[in-house]
């Protein structure tokens, strides 16, 4: 089966060597001047290598198929799991998008500010549309807390958060677990967890969330890469 019909089937694929060990190098000189107070940052968009790299990954051939049409970059989050911030993330789908500004929709719903930055809840249909691209700059194994996914259920739509546990026990998860380099994509209404690391290596990932360019032109979104 060719990746894009498993993905499509499955809602995540995992890609290994998506960047070369020189991208990786200049990833980990910029991440070295970020000062994190938290566990993350949702405003990496706003620099000019992230925007680089946002648009030399929607020109990776890897990743062609998997991407919306004529892509744009919505939003990049950088997660850092260290052996003082270590969290674990219960089963949840991801339901928010930034904008730039409210609006009167009633389709959209649940507004809320994270770091500054408004977000919104759209209805599935426009959520069905994005695909996540988690790029690893550490290792991340077993012992490192990496993504589970419940393969599938990106197509059930939004999903009731108390019948997440009794879907994942039917369904079974898979632990997507990669090196450096590599990459998780993904369907955002997939459902997914991670544990804590046992063993802390500093474990980063820059999130990127892609949209098809059409749907740019309805939602104003807080930045369009």
């Amino acid at each position: 089966m060719k990746i894009r019909d498993c993905f499509e089937q499955n809602g995540y694929a995992v890609i290994n060597d998506l960047i070369t060990p020189q991208q990786l190098t200049d990833i980990e000189q910029q991440l070295e001047q970020i000062n994190l107070i938290t566990a993350g940052s949702r405003e990496l968009l706003t620099q000019p290598w992230c925007q680089i790299l946002a648009n030399n990954l929607k020109n990776n051939t890897q990743l062609t198929s998997l991407l919306p049409i004529n892509p744009v970059a919505i939003q990049c989050t950088l997660f850092k799991k260290s052996a003082d911030k270590n969290w674990l993330v219960p089963l949840h789908q991801d339901l928010s998008i930034a904008v730039r500004h409210q609006f009167s929709d009633t389709q959209f719903s649940g507004w809320s500010h994270k770091q500054n930055m408004l977000f919104v809840q759209p209805p599935a249909q426009y959520m069905q549309q994005l695909v996540a691209v988690r790029l690893h700059i550490d290792d991340c194994q077993h012992e490192h807390g990496p993504l589970k996914v419940v393969a599938g259920t990106h197509q059930y739509g939004r999903i009731n958060e108390s019948t997440l546990p009794q879907l994942r026990d039917q369904k079974g998860e898979q632990e997507c677990t990669l090196s450096k380099g590599g990459a998780v994509i993904m369907r955002p209404l997939i459902v997914h967890s991670s544990s804590k690391a046992i063993q802390t290596n500093g474990r980063r990932v820059l999130h990127f969330l892609y949209a098809p360019g059409d749907l740019a032109e309805i939602i104003p979104f807080q930045f369009c890469i």
